[in-house]
């Protein structure tokens, strides 16, 4: 499976230094247009989980519970797109393995949602969050919002978006360039727009023979007889 990694604060919302109360939640961008966003990407496959350092936990600034709300609270208003949150409240000083740009954090979040990184995002306004991607393999986007005007001189992403919608119209536009479509027949299949060799060389074969982890049917089609549109994620 593949995931878009998106950084919390300075890329959802806004960067209130150590802050996690629910009352001061405002999001970067209009929030009913984030939300439109993010469902359309997931149309497309991909698992949304949310990366974050918090270390005003250790600080003082807030409590565990208070960064469970906050995210709870983005969730809820973005109509539960994100499927999870994962978040280390240690300073930099402590030295762990799950502040980013270490990559504790985002191999646990692979490890439970089986992700592979050479077919995920990572999204962020800092230059860690770029090395974080970076660091697993991922392509990377930096936002110029929060601190992307100014970690953009010390980063080396793969693009550059004006914010999260825009970083998400990226992800968008190069998956739907590598996007695979099957027409299915009540008698059998047929394949075009196959553009991976390597995807081409199976179908040659027998489509009996793939596996289908997660097929996600565009639009419904009443006769059964009639051809049907089918985006495959889990042959990207």
């Amino acid at each position: 499976m593949r995931c878009i990694f998106l950084d919390r604060d300075g890329t959802i919302c806004l960067d209130k230094t150590y802050n996690n109360k629910v009352e001061e939640l405002q999001f970067v961008v209009q929030e009913e247009t984030l939300a439109y966003t993010l469902h359309r990407i997931k149309r497309l496959g991909f698992y949304i989980i949310v990366i974050s350092n918090q270390a005003g936990v250790s600080l003082g600034y807030s409590t565990e519970d208070e960064v469970i709300r906050f995210n709870y609270e983005i969730n809820r208003r973005l109509n539960y797109v994100i499927d999870d949150f994962f978040f280390c409240t240690h300073r930099k000083e402590d030295n762990c393995e799950c502040r980013k740009p270490r990559v504790g954090m985002i191999r646990r979040a692979m490890s439970k949602y089986r992700i592979n990184p050479e077919l995920s995002w990572f999204v962020g306004d800092k230059s860690i969050d770029i090395e974080t991607g970076k660091n697993i393999g991922a392509k990377t986007i930096l936002v110029l919002t929060g601190h992307g005007r100014k970690d953009i001189m010390v980063s080396d992403p793969d693009f550059v978006a004006e914010d999260i919608n825009q970083a998400i119209s990226i992800v968008e536009r190069v998956s739907l360039r590598e996007i695979k479509v099957v027409y299915g027949f009540a008698n059998g299949f047929s394949v075009q727009g196959v553009v991976d060799t390597k995807i081409k060389e199976k179908f040659s074969k027998s489509f009996e023979k793939i596996e289908v982890d997660k097929v996600i049917q565009e639009g419904f089609v009443p006769d059964p007889t009639l051809p049907v549109d089918f985006i495959i994620p889990s042959l990207l």
